[in-house]
Parts: C-alpha cells; sequence; structure tokens
C-alpha cells in the first residue's frame, strides 16, 4: 500500500480550524474585524499549504476552489456573500432586508444581495436543499477534491499527477 505524503498537513488542519473557531465560540456580531482578518489569515496559510502538495490531484482541486473562495471573501470585504434568495431556495430561514451586510448566525457569511456583491458568481449562490445550505462554486470543488482524496485513500494510493500515472508510478 503507497503511503499519501501529504506536505504541511498541521497547517491544513490549523487554518481549518483558524477558520471555523472564532465564528463558533462567539456570537455572529461581535469581534467581526477580528473574525474577518483570522478568516484572510486561514486562507492565506490554507493556500500555502495546498501549493506544496501538488503532486496530488485531490489537492489541485481543493487549491482551485479554496483560489475561489478567497477571491469572494477578499472581493467583499473579508466575508463571504451569501444570496438571501439561495438561502430560501434552500430550506433556510428568511433574514429580511434589515440582515443585509450583517453576519449571518451559522458561520462565516455576510447576506448580501447579488446586485450588492463583487464578483457574485463566485459567492454562496447554489441552494442544496437536500443538506439546507447554500454553498459558492469553490465549495463545490473543495467537496470534489475531498471525494478524490477520500477515494485514493480508500484505493491505498493518492490519485497523483498524469505524469506520474503514464509512468506508472506514484509519489504520494
Amino acid at each position: 500500500m503507497a503511503a499519501i505524503k501529504i506536505r504541511l498537513g498541521w497547517l491544513i488542519i490549523l487554518a481549518v480550524l483558524l477558520q471555523r473557531i472564532p465564528f463558533a465560540l462567539s456570537a455572529p456580531s461581535s469581534l467581526v474585524e477580528l473574525k474577518k482578518a483570522l478568516l484572510v489569515l486561514s486562507y492565506v496559510l490554507l493556500l500555502w499549504a495546498l501549493s506544496r502538495n501538488l503532486h496530488l490531484w485531490s489537492m489541485r482541486i481543493l487549491l482551485l476552489g479554496t483560489v475561489l473562495n478567497f477571491t469572494a471573501i477578499i472581493a467583499n470585504g473579508g466575508l463571504m456573500p451569501v444570496s438571501p434568495e439561495a438561502r430560501l431556495q434552500a430550506g433556510m430561514t428568511a433574514i429580511g432586508e434589515s440582515g443585509f451586510g450583517k453576519v449571518l448566525p451559522e458561520g462565516t457569511g455576510v447576506l448580501l444581495s447579488v446586485n450588492q456583491t463583487n464578483l457574485w458568481f463566485l459567492s454562496d449562490i447554489i441552494p442544496i436543499s437536500l443538506v439546507g445550505g447554500v454553498f459558492s462554486p469553490g465549495d463545490i470543488l473543495i467537496g470534489v477534491g475531498l471525494l478524490v482524496f477520500a477515494v485514493g485513500v480508500m484505493r491505498g494510493k493518492a490519485i497523483t499527477s498524469c505524469t506520474n500515472q503514464a509512468r506508472g508510478t506514484t509519489n504520494g
């Protein structure tokens, strides 16, 4: 069984925790600027760590999804815009216009209509009622990357670059 070599795996875990913990431990409207700074820092760390693992196809997909999300977050002041229409289509609680521009109770997003959102097509606009959530194109790519990684792990090897597959070798 081939070992999967993930460089800076500890940093990937740290970056993901850095994204989630501040939002989980405090009210959505508190410490917003600190939360934005920690979110941006976590993305920078995550992008760097993922870029050190391009020998794995799954990490390439994860990196692309992360870049798309980070672009939307930076373009909109440090939080991911969430479409109110998509929230409704996903079966989530409606939040009136008084909630526009405010941090959402369930996470790292900010409620903005599409016409108020920079690069709206990269924001959380994809409703998936099956899971009761709204996702971005970057989130979808991240999900695909995680699935590709999981399949590689279950098969006992990582899915590596085309050149290594063509040669019949794996390097991680």
